[in-house]
């Protein structure tokens, strides 16, 4: 068993080897040369990659990739600040649970008096509806609203239904249900490296520890696949590298080896 567990860990530690240098998720055009520009990535690329980062590692036992120290390298440059700026403002964006259905869940974003969009999902595997939304202020109340077009998903509902954003940034129906923001990893995410919300990052917990991670930049949609390790170590593989980070659940961002922060809203 040892020596099974040494054999796995000197895998790893080669395909790491083989993959230092690249950094994570930048988008920039202008970034450096070790840099992937995701926006020259197509989707199927993305998820051909995956599936061979996926496949190498296949045989690395989770406990030696949770024992890896998220540390950047000496060359790294200094990790950014989180953007709770723009979190504060888009703070009724996010990833949320629906009480009804606490399988599934519940993406929410776009800007105020702006076109945007909700995404459900009311059990893993099961069936994903995109509807569209609009968020606005209460001339009233001052508080902000969201109206919901869900007939496509529940035909009772008709074609608008109101939703009032909380103060935590919960979501609140006339019945009394209520969306609640995903406190853990899960959520929506905010790149340091690109504007929100034209380019977000969604994080969404699958099977066992893994992770499902969407990149919208644009009208470029990207999935690939990671795992959640323990003490708070995220690692996702996408075309050509393989990247760590660090969850901070109180500041509520994940910290990546070359700099950059995603910060949820």
């Amino acid at each position: 068993m040892t020596a099974q567990f040494l054999s796995s860990v000197a895998i790893l530690v080669i395909v790491l080897h083989a993959l230092h240098g690249v950094t994570a998720f930048n988008v920039a055009s202008n970034s450096r040369s070790a840099n992937t520009n995701l926006d020259a990535v197509s989707r199927r690329e993305a998820l051909v990659a995956s599936a061979s980062s996926a496949a190498i590692l296949a045989g690395v036992p989770m406990e030696a990739l949770a024992d890896l120290d998220v540390k950047p390298p000496q060359d790294a440059p200094p990790a950014s600040e989180p953007d709770y700026k723009t979190a504060t403002k888009f703070y009724f964006n996010g990833v949320f649970r629906d009480k009804k259905h606490p399988e599934g869940y519940r993406i929410v974003a776009g800007a105020l008096n702006k076109n945007g969009s909700v995404t459900l999902q009311d059990k893993p595997g099961g069936k994903v509806f995109d509807i569209p939304m609009k968020a606005k202020t209460d001339e009233k109340t001052g508080k902000i609203t969201v109206d919901m077009n869900l007939s496509s998903y529940r035909p009772e509902f008709g074609s608008s239904i109101v939703a009032t954003v909380t103060k935590d940034g919960c979501l609140k129906f006339p019945d009394g249900n209520q969306w609640i923001k995903d406190k853990g990893v899960a959520g929506l995410y905010i790149d340091g490296f690109a504007p929100y919300p034209k380019y977000r990052r969604v994080v969404i917990p699958s099977k066992g520890r893994k992770v499902d991670v969407t990149m919208i930049s644009g009208k470029q949609v990207f999935d690939v696949v990671g795992v959640d390790l323990k003490e708070g170590k995220i690692q996702v593989d996408f075309p050509g590298k393989q990247c760590l980070g660090k969850f901070n659940r109180k500041a509520g961002s994940i910290t990546w080896l070359d700099g950059n922060v995603w910060t949820k809203v």
